[in-house]
């Protein structure tokens, strides 16, 4: 990494930081729900920041790094049973949500570290067999409840726009994470990964350390996410947050709105969570088969998601000028 690069990435962020739209965007956010006096149009969103939050999580790894995970649904499992089994023990919140980080990360280290010696499609499948080895415990341990799940017993009173906050804060957290990294030196080492590993390891980029780390910084945003959303819940049992449909609307919410950018997985957060409860709702039975079938179509016809199809109509419409 020369000089040039790291001057061109401090530019970047500069840039960035003076842009209006993101803070725009966090104010209007901050004051729907005081404007909005639906319940249900605020839990909406709730859901849908905890989406766009492990949307860019996943991005991170993902995107960035090119290495392509179906295991995600681990870590917010792993969140959201350490939130839960504090919480019951008298912990606030806040400290707890900070542990359901550090556990996520911890665990991301241990399935990171035999799994990262694996390349492409190798790699994918082994965070399924870890993903699903990981539910299968979970389902049969008795201190977490086992397959009847487990309960929280909130022993202060709270309200709906708590949870909202807390969501909303935590996709602000990862958006600027995950912003500094896109233009800083770490994150140009991410992307020579992604591009070719061999390539970026002559370059003085060791690709495994590169991995694990970004890959435990991914893994303790999901598990935040994951412990806001037992907190709210109340209620969590393996099928649910470790199951792997939740590793699926995971990687799938990014690469509707454009893998490997910053501001596509927040994109197809928003977009997977205003849809998600329709589709579920509509078609219990075969609604993994449509978002299997949907990730195939963008992969075939638009890879760069939604934020690319509209740049290549921003750039046509530009040049019919």
């Amino acid at each position: 990494m020369n000089a040039s690069s790291v001057v061109i990435a401090a530019q970047r962020v500069a840039r960035w930081r003076s842009a209006p739209l993101p803070w725009l965007l966090l104010a209007a956010l901050a004051a729907l729900p005081l404007l909005s006096p639906s319940p249900n149009f605020v839990r909406l969103l709730f859901t849908t920041f905890l989406w766009v939050t492990t949307s860019m999580a996943w991005n991170l790894v993902g995107g960035f790094a090119g290495q392509v995970s179906f295991g995600f649904a681990v870590f917010y499992g792993m969140g959201a049973y350490t939130t839960a089994l504090l919480m019951n023990t008298g912990v606030d919140p806040v400290p707890a949500f900070a542990a359901s980080a550090l556990s996520a990360a911890l665990v991301s280290l241990v399935v990171g570290v035999p799994a990262f010696r694996l390349r492409g499609p190798y790699f994918a499948i082994a965070t399924i067999g870890i993903s699903e080895a990981v539910r299968v415990v979970m389902t049969n341990l008795s201190f977490t409840g086992g397959a009847s799940g487990y309960r929280i017993v909130e022993h202060r009173p709270f309200h709906q726009l708590e949870h909202y906050y807390s969501a909303l804060l935590l996709a602000a957290l990862a958006f600027v994470i995950s912003a500094l990294i896109a233009h800083a030196k770490f994150g140009l080492g991410l992307q020579a990964i992604r591009q070719d590993e061999d390539a970026a390891a002559d370059l003085g980029v060791n690709p495994y350390p590169y991995k694990l780390a970004v890959h435990a910084l991914a893994a303790a945003l999901t598990g935040v996410a994951g412990g806001v959303f037992a907190r709210y819940a109340a209620f969590i049992h393996p099928a649910g947050v470790f199951g792997f449909h939740t590793s699926v609307h995971i990687l799938l919410m990014p690469v509707i709105g454009g893998i490997g950018t910053v501001w596509g997985p927040v994109l197809g957060g928003f977009v997977f969570g205003i849809v998600e409860e329709e589709i579920v709702a509509s078609f219990p039975q075969i609604h993994l088969l449509i978002y299997g079938s949907l990730l195939i179509l963008i992969i075939l016809f638009e890879p760069g998601g939604i934020l690319g199809g509209l740049g290549k109509l921003f750039r046509r419409f530009r040049g019919r000028r």
